[in-house]
C-alpha cells in the first residue's frame, strides 16, 4: 500500500475537515452531556496539565517552534474570523454593556459635583471614581 504524499494528507484532512463542521455543530446541539460542569470539575486537570506543560518546557518548545512570524502569519490567515466572532458576541455584548453604562451615568452625578482645579480635588476625583468603578465588577 503506498503512502499519500504530505500534500495529498493535507487535502484529505481539509476536504474531511470541512465536511465534518455540520456534523461538529449538529452533535454539539444535541448532546445531553453537561458540557459547563464538566469542564468546572476537570478545573483541576487544566491546572496540572497547563502547568505540566510549562514546567517541562514542552510550551516554550511549542512557541519558540511557530515563532513570532508564524503567529503573525496564522493570525493574518484568520482576521475574518475575528470579525465573524465580534458580530457573533453583538447581543451579549449590548446586554453586558447595559448595566454598566446605567451604573457608569448613576455615578457622573456625583464625581461633576466634585471640587475641580487642583491637584488635591483631581486626586480626589480620581480616587472616587476608581473605587466607584470598582463596585461594578460582577455587572
Amino acid at each position: 500500500m503506498a503512502l499519500p504524499t504530505a500534500q495529498q494528507a493535507a487535502q484529505a484532512w481539509l476536504q474531511g475537515a470541512q465536511g465534518a463542521q455540520t456534523k461538529w455543530v449538529t452533535n454539539l446541539t444535541n448532546t445531553q452531556a453537561d458540557i459547563v460542569g464538566r469542564a468546572i470539575a476537570n478545573s483541576n486537570v487544566a491546572v496540572s496539565n497547563y502547568s505540566q506543560s510549562i514546567n517541562s518546557g514542552r510550551w516554550a518548545a511549542a512557541l519558540q517552534a511557530v515563532g513570532n512570524a508564524g503567529i503573525k502569519a496564522a493570525a493574518s490567515a484568520k482576521q475574518a474570523n475575528y470579525g465573524t466572532g465580534i458580530q457573533a458576541g453583538e447581543s451579549k455584548y449590548a446586554a453586558k454593556i447595559g448595566p454598566i453604562l446605567a451604573y457608569i451615568g448613576a455615578g457622573l452625578p456625583q464625581l461633576e459635583s466634585m471640587p475641580s482645579g487642583t491637584t488635591a480635588a483631581g486626586v480626589a476625583r480620581a480616587t472616587f471614581w476608581i473605587q466607584y468603578m470598582a463596585g461594578a465588577k460582577g455587572l
